[in-house]
């Protein structure tokens, strides 16, 4: 197994760059020809057809019900402010609407989200568009600055389980229609900025479960996924109420939402599978994927020493400059981008060369964490397990946190074999606060530090969206492997700070590299990717982040224990199949290990296997191609357990080469 994958590490990156240097000409020429034909040949008149719009009482959602009842379309506005919303309707219907109903909702609620699909198909017959648009955002000066964690709860619940519910009740009507669904989501889902991480997060969220879910749907129902820049909304601008916001908003444009709501419905009627407003902004894309640390001390320099330290003439100066040059459109659109590309091939091959010296030199000056305190989630099996394990042979002083209290002696007795000098354990649910904080003081009371917080706590949930009965079954994954992350590092924060210790997050490669059956449990790594880099920019180098993003590994997921729609824990090793397929998985203890290492190097970014990340790109660079892949492989087939991704496991015989022995006969921990 290790030798199959030292050959991948090798051999995949190396295969991936010659395929796509071939693909990626015809590949791009075949996007742009299609780009031209959809615009000028097919566009959907939405004269009589009926479209929902959530958050429809102000900003986006407003400007963009004027512009469906531009265009003849039949309204169900949605909101929780019903005084504004009767005025939008009221202008809607004077802008060329037949018919506008309004609706009073909180998107958040389940049962509201119910009521106002079914209030919309009784009365119009039918249902053609989705506008999933919904959002607050909650921000503070930085994360530990909120009085109570809790207060960021409803950000998760808004954004990302308002468009959720919501979709959930709309699919069965959409597919009659053969309708569309429009999720306003944001750049910030990719791009995240300080001070905004849980509205960054709850955006990567978003992103990322309508993309596994287009991979379900396939072309039955059309996703548009819009991804915003600063748009001048009454949200935006109470976000942006504080002096350092208020200093940023001097020198960054912000585009008209009249002029955001035409290109988006323009896009939505065109079909297009992403869109971003303003245009410029997909400029920032490629520099944050390739360049992500670069990208993070200049977000850091802007939203930090910039704005706390101008002078108003150099304030006023900056805000001419940035105006004349953001208001020439022909230049952002047209040049900016070549431009930003021979920039980016100017300076690629010294920053490869820059990272490189600096991996060699951060693995000689390696911390040496004997004596250090770890604090683990999720000790009690898999990588949470392995990781107890590391440590303790490096010397470490564990806390060892998991709901199963019996594994947990279990692992730290072995710990304590293996050299940790002590080691205590800790029974809690990381999905509930008080546990968090509970945890992280009963560490912090017993060694008098904190030096390592590893947020390793996860489940997977599996099940195709349309065979989901309660939709409410799947909240625990983002309340443990989201906020069971989050809830710890708020607490953490202060103990990490004295030492400068280091958050490290086990996330997962599905949160760029979504797979069909798992959009609860891909979002959610999104997500917890998305707040720690938000975190990053935000903590400097007080505290270190290394975010790892594991493929396959060995443990009680690719065992086939999965969270099932029923909302119960299962084993199913034959859907475990389906979803694995041919993918070869990484032993435990050469993951751990890695981990650690990379952790102890002080690496921003780890992924385990190295060739898992190699998948990124082709996200990246063609993402259409890994969705019908993706499709192709894991949902084609005669039955849901006849996938294609199964026949090719059960045809090759490859099981017993890629999977180890404790994946095809597994001995699972009881719960």
């Amino acid at each position: 197994m290790t030798a199959i994958h030292k050959l991948m590490n090798v051999a995949f990156p190396l295969l991936s760059l010659i395929l796509l240097s071939i693909f990626m000409p015809l590949y791009l020429f075949f996007k742009l020809v299609l780009i031209f034909a959809k615009k000028l040949a097919y566009s959907e008149n939405m004269a009589k057809k009926v479209v929902i719009i959530t958050g429809a009482a102000s900003g986006i959602g407003e400007q963009v019900a004027y512009e469906y009842a531009r265009r003849g379309a039949f309204l169900s506005l949605v909101d929780i402010k019903m005084d504004n919303l009767e005025a939008v309707a009221n202008k809607a219907r004077s802008l060329g609407s037949a018919d506008v109903i309004i609706i009073g909702a909180d998107v958040s609620k389940i049962q509201d989200c119910k009521r106002f699909v079914d209030e919309t198909v009784n009365y119009y017959g039918q249902l053609d568009h989705l506008v999933n648009n919904a959002g607050i955002i909650h921000t503070h000066t930085r994360v530990e600055d909120c009085h109570d964690v809790s207060e960021l709860i409803p950000v998760i619940d808004i954004n990302f389980w308002g468009a959720v519910y919501g979709t959930f009740y709309a699919i069965p009507h959409l597919k009659n229609s053969k309708g569309k669904i429009i999720v306003i989501a944001s750049a910030a889902g990719w791009f995240p900025i300080p001070r905004f991480s849980t509205y960054n997060a709850s955006k990567a969220a978003m992103i990322n479960f309508f993309e596994t879910l287009r991979i379900e749907l396939g072309w039955t129902i059309g996703i548009t996924i819009v991804t915003l820049g600063p748009i001048k909304t009454d949200l935006a601008l109470r976000a942006i109420n504080d002096e350092v916001q208020r200093s940023l908003g001097r020198i960054i444009p912000m585009s008209q939402a009249s002029e955001c709501a035409k290109a988006i419905v323009k896009s939505a009627c065109r079909g297009d599978m992403y869109v971003t407003y303003p245009s410029w902004v997909k400029v920032l894309f490629p520099w944050r994927v390739l360049f992500p640390e670069v990208m993070d001390l200049v977000i850091r320099f802007v939203f930090e020493f910039f704005p706390n330290n101008p002078g108003k003439k150099d304030v006023l100066h900056m805000r001419a400059v940035v105006t004349v040059f953001f208001s020439v459109a022909f230049f952002l659109n047209i040049l900016l981008p070549p431009l930003t590309l021979a920039l980016i091939l100017f300076i690629l091959l010294p920053y490869l060369l820059f990272k490189t010296f600096h991996f060699v030199i951060r693995s000689m000056l390696s911390q040496n964490v004997a004596g250090k305190v770890i604090l683990i989630t999720g000790a009690s099996s898999g990588i949470g397990e392995h990781l107890a394990y590391e440590y303790g042979k490096r010397g470490a002083r564990l806390a060892l946190v998991a709901r199963r209290e019996n594994r947990l002696k279990e692992v730290a007795t072995k710990a304590k074999s293996l050299g940790s000098p002590d080691v205590i354990t800790i029974p809690a649910d990381v999905s509930i606060v008080q546990d968090c904080k509970r945890f992280v003081d009963l560490t912090v009371n017993h060694f008098g530090q904190l030096d390592h917080l590893v947020n390793n706590a996860g489940i997977v949930p599996l099940s195709l969206f349309e065979h989901i009965t309660d939709v409410t079954n799947f909240v625990p994954a983002m309340d443990i492997n989201f906020w069971g992350s989050a809830y710890g590092t708020y607490f953490a924060i202060p103990h990490l700070r004295k030492s400068n210790g280091r958050i490290v997050a086990i996330t997962s490669s599905a949160g760029w590299l979504p797979a069909p059956r798992m959009m609860f449990y891909n979002s959610s790594k999104a997500a917890t990717i998305t707040f720690y880099e938000s975190l990053r920019t935000e903590l400097g180098k007080e505290i270190g982040i290394t975010i790892v993003t594991p493929g396959l590994i060995e443990s009680e997921m690719t065992q086939g224990k999965f969270l099932s729609k029923e909302g119960k824990m299962i084993v199913d090793q034959e859907m475990r199949d389906v979803q694995l397929s041919v993918m070869p998985i990484r032993s435990v203890i050469g993951a751990a290990k890695a981990i650690v290492n990379g952790a102890c190097r002080g690496d921003s970014y780890f992924t385990e296997p190295g060739y898992i990340r190699t998948t990124f790109y082709w996200k990246v660079f063609c993402p259409e191609v890994l969705e019908i892949m993706n499709r192709w492989l894991l949902i084609s087939g005669s039955s849901e357990r006849g996938a294609i991704s199964k026949k090719l496991l059960d045809l090759t015989g490859l099981k017993n080469y890629l999977y180890p022995e404790s994946i095809r006969n597994p001995k699972l921990k009881p719960n």
